[in-house]
């Protein structure tokens, strides 16, 4: 098997997901298992108020990451990427959407297509048209501006050689523009279809009608080369290894 000699660290952004939290974990541990030489499963806690790390005390083995408050979903992936330990790093949303099932295929479409990052492509939305809608618009927005020829860049699954992660750091709503900022610092980006399942519990703690304005303003940024001129402000408040 490909992956069973390598590592990789998992980093999940999480905001009051205290009802999806254990049964994703559990299924990325099993796939870990199966698939891993050594692991390390991140969980980044962004002002959760559900009982959220209640859930994660009696998760094993877990690193847990929380915020003084909520920084948004940038700011938890920049604080997990700058975690990680491992040799590859694959990031997914903790509302048991994404699939862990599908990173070892995009780990070995990373290797045998000598990339450097491997973008999911939800090609098949489990989203209502209004969100769909969206994206559309975000792609379009995408391709006009940046050029990255990513179909999904706002998928949060994706899989990264540790290495590219290194002096990145994201700010705003940068996780949106992931593939189009590496691809400009000479990474290679390569795409593939994952899975999207319906959200089971809850609902998304990170949409709303700011995120459209604040994307163009990110997207602006990174257009006109200022992106670099801002900083990472989040406080983490505990680090704790269960």
């Amino acid at each position: 098997m490909l992956t069973e000699n390598l590592s990789i660290s998992i980093v999940i952004p999480v905001k009051n997901e205290a009802d999806n939290i254990s049964g994703l974990f559990a299924d990325i541990k099993r796939m870990c298992e199966d698939n891993f030489q050594r692991y390390e499963i991140i969980v980044v806690d962004d002002g959760s108020q559900d009982g959220t790390k209640d859930v994660c005390k009696h998760l094993h083995p877990l690193k847990y990451v929380s915020f003084d408050h909520n920084y948004g979903q940038t700011a938890a992936l920049d604080c997990g990427f700058k975690l990680a330990t491992c040799d590859y790093v694959a990031a997914l949303d903790g509302d048991g959407q994404n699939v862990p099932g599908d990173i070892p295929g995009m780990l070995r479409y990373l290797v045998d297509n000598n990339l450097d990052v491997v973008c999911g492509w939800r090609k098949l939305r489990r989203d209502n048209i209004f969100r769909r809608l969206l994206m559309k618009m975000a792609y379009y927005m995408r391709q006009i501006f940046l050029h990255d020829g990513i179909h999904d860049s706002g998928c949060t699954l994706k899989v990264f050689k540790r290495e590219v992660l290194e002096g990145l750091n994201l700010v705003g709503g940068q996780h949106r523009f992931i593939p189009a900022i590496l691809r400009e610092r000479g990474w290679k980006v390569g795409e593939i279809e994952v899975l999207h399942l319906p959200r089971h519990c809850g609902k998304s703690r990170y949409r709303s009608f700011s995120r459209v304005y604040n994307g163009m303003m990110d997207l602006y940024e990174i257009r006109s080369g200022h992106a670099s001129e801002r900083h990472s402000s989040y406080k983490v408040k505990e680090v704790v290894d269960y």
